[in-house]
């Protein structure tokens, strides 16, 4: 009898074992046309902004907006994946960013009028402060809701779809937005644009975490369509991107392709005074990695690439974390953490060291 339990068990556990190495062992992965890091994470990670713990794995991708088709990249089990450490410790004086490969300069051989060849540095190649598809997904806080149209069904009669699916759209262009709730970086004003929406949502009111009074409204962009035409006099869109689940209600306002802020080599550190108002995803709790929004803009003198420090709070005040701008408006802007050693919630204060 004992001898029957023995099998039994080797065999359990060799069924278990298995499994249990799929789940922790690395995978390689061929990269196909339309790829991006960001739906490659979104798909095997269910979290797309897990997407520069991918590229830190992945070092011969130099930069993480162009990869191409047949490309091979390793993909980590989440575990692994979470151990990676993401942007460097930021000092909170004159910052020196790092200069990834894409960044430093390269020489190529130029033949002279004389038969001689010289070195000329070639053109370096430009480094953003965040991925293309997070900077579009940023969202922005607005005085009011800047819509000036919505989806207004389904083909199918579904409330929630996602990129490729058809909707139809209310469109009215002569609805004109509010200068506070204008969100400049995205408003389109070329004819090639006109055909293209992005998909935006009132999440919720914001008020002030310290003062009290109402900042404004968070605005999300959960996507982008194209309007391809109209069925029984009602105009037809096909989703391009898909930021999140996209809803029948969800508001639209004009897109233009725009590039995210370069990144500069040093980065500023102004004495502006603020604080943490909100987090993209309204989180309580926020970590390296997560876009904040903060209570202090253009209007400021803030730029983007600005670093400036997370302040824990009484009874001793002291540097947790770094945040670096990365979306300007007037009086607010969103932030992106890249340095944490504590909980990082809204009210906290920014600055400077003294």
């Amino acid at each position: 009898m004992k001898k029957i339990y023995l099998i039994l068990s080797v065999a359990m556990l060799a069924c278990i074992v298995p499994g249990y190495a799929q789940k922790t062992l690395s995978e390689e992965y061929i990269i196909q046309e339309k790829d991006t890091l960001w739906d490659i994470s979104d798909s095997k990670f269910q979290d797309p902004f897990l997407w520069p713990k991918l590229w830190n794995v992945n070092p011969h991708i130099n930069n993480p907006d162009l990869i191409y088709p047949g490309v091979k990249i390793i993909i980590p089990s989440r575990e692994e994946l979470m151990q990676q450490i993401t942007p460097p410790t930021v000092a909170t004086e004159k910052i020196k960013l790092p200069l990834r490969k894409e960044m430093l300069p390269t020489t190529e051989s130029v033949s002279t009028t004389v038969g001689k060849t010289e070195k000329l540095p070639a053109e370096k190649h430009k480094k953003y402060l965040i991925d293309k598809n997070l900077y579009l997904s940023l969202g922005w806080i607005s005085d009011k809701f800047p819509g000036i149209g919505k989806i207004v069904s389904t083909p199918s009669g579904r409330e929630i779809t996602g990129k490729d699916d058809i909707v139809y759209v209310e469109v009215s262009p002569a609805k004109i937005l509010s200068g506070t709730g204008q969100p400049s970086l995205i408003i389109a004003r070329d004819e090639s644009s006109k055909s293209h929406y992005l998909i935006i949502r009132d999440i919720k009111t914001v008020k002030h975490p310290v003062s009290g009074y109402k900042v404004g409204h968070l605005i999300r962009v959960a996507g982008v369509l194209e309007i391809i035409g109209t069925d029984s006099g009602t105009s037809k869109a096909r989703i391009l991107r898909s930021f999140e689940d996209i809803q029948v209600g969800d508001g639209l306002i004009p897109y233009k392709e725009t590039d995210p802020p370069v990144a500069p080599e040093s980065a500023r550190t102004p004495k502006i005074q603020g604080h943490i108002i909100e987090s993209l995803f309204t989180k309580e709790l926020s970590a390296e990695g997560d876009i904040v929004f903060i209570d202090k803009g253009q209007n400021d003198g803030l730029q983007a690439g600005d670093v400036l420090s997370v302040f824990s709070g009484s009874p001793v005040e002291k540097v947790i974390g770094n945040v670096q701008i990365v979306s300007l408006q007037p009086t607010t802007s969103a932030a992106l953490i890249i340095k944490s050693d504590g909980e990082i919630i809204s009210g906290l204060k920014l600055g400077q060291k003294e």
